[in-house]
């Protein structure tokens, strides 16, 4: 809609400066015109609600620190175990300051070790809002145990946890084996046993061993059931630090 305004009062401006009669015309019509339109340049995009309850919480964008991570919220799209938007408005990994320190250390720890490679964002801080409608979603199903319930907040709902993969120098993902968000054993970190029944392979299993490297290194810590998950506190430090994202 302000394009729209905008496009309009552009031809509003055209017509003063070009017809015959711009003589007719308002010098002051015009001056309000060009007023107007430079206000409009000069002011900053609107941040969602999303973005708001995220930086009242004190949390800061990963990019604001370090730009060399990439980022690519798949509950921002309809790629994810929804099949909907989650997100709505948000384009950019949140985290409590320390946490998106401890990211860029493992940044730097990642490019020292593979060069030209760098991590890759899946989901960050998660409003606990969000979290009721993916309980909601796998809640009567077998998956349930994949979703932590509502009522006993995760470390997403603090800021303190990522979900994340590498990227190569040419910004293809490494082969980890499963998607991000894949519900089954083979996203665990069960991996000797995966390479022996032949659901993983030996090169998968040591682009997971890297991406636990640069994170462990850098504070965080894996959990068992998904390969792209990593904490950087515990929920009961988490608990007494921060405020849950509601």
């Amino acid at each position: 809609m302000r394009a729209v305004i905008f496009f309009l009062l552009v031809f509003l401006l055209w017509q003063c400066k070009f017809e015959k009669k711009v003589e007719q015309q308002s010098p002051d019509l015009v001056t309000e015109v060009v007023e107007f339109i430079d206000i409009f340049k000069e002011s900053p995009p609107q941040k969602s609600e999303i973005v708001l309850k995220l930086e009242y919480f004190g949390l800061i964008d990963i990019h604001s620190i370090d730009t060399m991570i990439v980022v690519d919220l798949k509950y921002s799209t309809t790629d994810n175990f929804c099949g909907q938007i989650l997100y709505e408005g948000l384009t950019n990994a949140y985290f409590q300051p320390e946490v998106a320190t401890m990211l860029s250390n493992a940044q730097k720890y990642l490019q020292d070790t593979m060069s030209g490679a760098k991590l890759l964002i899946y989901d960050a801080a998660r409003p606990l809002s969000v979290q009721k409608i993916m309980w909601e979603k796998v809640k009567n199903t077998q998956y349930k145990h994949y979703v932590a319930h509502p009522d006993n907040a995760g470390l997403h709902n603090y800021g303190a946890a990522v979900d994340l993969t590498i990227i190569d120098k040419n910004g293809i993902p490494l082969d980890m084996g499963t998607p991000f968000d894949y519900f089954g054993k083979a996203a665990g970190n069960l991996e000797k046993e995966l390479i022996n029944e032949g659901v993983l392979t030996s090169n998968q299993v040591q682009n997971r061993l890297l991406l636990r490297y640069v994170m462990k290194k850098s504070g965080f810590s894996a959990i068992s059931g998904e390969w792209w998950h990593f904490n950087a506190c515990s929920l009961s430090d988490a608990s007494k630090k921060y405020e849950i994202i509601d």
